[in-house]
């Protein structure tokens, strides 16, 4: 039988870091309108949270995914149970 292939679940930390700075990103509207006396601070933590995600290993802006062409781009290997 053939050796089952590594699932890859999308929840590296590089993943996860790009799903939260999104999810920010579509949250800012509605902070700006029912908060506007924080519009920068608001503003600051979005443009933040995408320059954490761009420096969570791997670094740059592309999902890690098994399937890459680019050595550097693959997700990190599971501990096996």
């Amino acid at each position: 039988m053939p050796d089952k292939e590594q699932y890859h679940s999308g929840l590296d930390l590089k993943s996860l870091a790009l799903n939260f700075a999104s999810a920010l990103l579509f949250v800012l509207p509605l902070a700006m309108y029912f908060y506007p006396e924080f519009i920068q601070k608001e503003i600051a933590v979005v443009v933040m949270s995408f320059v954490v995600a761009v420096l969570v290993p791997p670094m740059g802006w592309m999902r890690p995914h098994p399937y890459s062409d680019m050595p550097g781009n693959l997700p990190y290997p599971r501990k096996k149970d």
